[in-house]
């Protein structure tokens, strides 16, 4: 038997992440780094995910986490099934 499918990931952004990603994405947009972002969210108060302070590797991080993540969750899978004789 042999089942193919894309639909297995799981875990979705909480509101807060998707918050990070929108906020470094526009920064960014406007022309700064990512160490300019990172001292931007600290200056503001904004704490990583896991309540720590921003470096320039986290913001990297959660940038490029989201791009390869909505790759996958874009991908055309095609779907296949094969063999279910009993």
């Amino acid at each position: 038997m042999v089942l193919k499918t894309g639909n297995l990931l799981v875990g979705r952004y909480s509101e807060y992440q998707q918050f990070l990603y929108d906020t470094i994405f526009k920064l960014h947009h406007e022309g700064l780094n990512f160490q300019q972002i990172a001292d931007w969210l600290n200056e503001n108060d904004y704490p990583t995910v896991r309540g720590k302070m921003f470096r320039n590797n986290h913001v990297y991080s959660i940038v490029k986490k989201k791009r390869i993540r909505d790759e996958i969750l874009n991908q055309q899978i095609e779907r296949e099934y094969k063999n279910f004789d009993l």
